[in-house]
């Protein structure tokens, strides 16, 4: 499976909780399209303050390839490809 940038993995939450949404009565398209970024922020954040360590994109070499240095690369890589999903379902 090809690993999703920021943006896809935005519109992939967002996408996902739409169609949940679309599956009960809600009155409005453009209200349900809020809800589900909202959702989908929701869980973002949840992502975020459990101090993700997926997706990395972390070489060994690129960080000394020592475990220390190697899970701070690999925890800083997730942090900040979730805060760009979190940017990208804002400019939704």
């Amino acid at each position: 499976m090809k690993t999703m940038t920021p943006k896809e993995k935005a519109i992939h939450l967002f996408a996902t909780f739409r169609y949940a949404l679309s599956r009960k009565d809600a009155p409005l398209a453009m209200c349900k399209d809020n809800i589900a970024i909202q959702c989908a922020l929701i869980a973002v954040e949840e992502i975020l303050s459990a101090r993700p360590l997926d997706p990395n994109y972390v070489d060994w070499d690129d960080c000394g390839a020592t475990h220390q240095y190697w899970y701070e690369a690999q925890k800083d890589e997730a942090l900040e490809f979730w805060n760009n999903v979190k940017s990208e379902l804002q400019s939704l």
